[in-house]
């Protein structure tokens, strides 16, 4: 009998990490709610993965008027070009979403904002993440800068 309980249990606890690990980044982000991300409609997300999947360019008019470009997607994370000075980054880390936010400017510095989210958009303030996971995302915020650093240099 106690065999059986324990079996249950360790089961029970194997699914419920599993659906917590398999967070999937398109799911995520078709669910965002439009308030986290006013840019953007439900419509302009959904575009955006099916222009993507399609092999087409992913550009679709912003909510400001503007254009806006998913530059990548893939299972764990994808990349929009808002506008010039604002790129967005989103992570799945096991049963976070991470937003990397970068505001980019006309010199070397730019500034990054992250913001974590359990995989239904509820706000988490400091989620346990390995340094691996925390060293990814401060990669990301350092990769948005220097990309913009490369762009102003060819222009001159």
């Amino acid at each position: 009998m106690m065999k059986k309980i324990f079996l249950a249990l360790f089961v029970a606890a194997t699914f419920s990490q599993a659906s917590a690990q398999n967070v999937n980044i398109r799911d995520a982000f078709r669910e965002m709610p439009d308030s986290l991300m006013p840019y953007l409609s439900k419509n302009n997300r959904l575009d955006f993965i099916d222009f993507l999947d399609s092999g087409m360019k992913a550009e679709v008019k912003n909510q400001l008027g503007g254009t806006s470009q998913m530059l990548s997607i893939a299972d764990d994370s994808l990349t929009i070009q808002m506008n010039p000075s604002l790129r967005v980054h989103m992570l799945a880390i096991d049963s976070v979403v991470a937003v990397v936010e970068t505001f980019l400017v006309d010199s070397i510095y730019g500034e990054s904002r992250v913001h974590y989210y359990s995989a239904n958009w509820h706000p988490i303030a400091q989620p346990e993440l390995s340094a691996a996971q925390q060293q990814r995302i401060r990669r990301l915020e350092l990769q948005n800068i220097v990309k913009r650093d490369d762009d102003l240099l060819k222009k001159r």
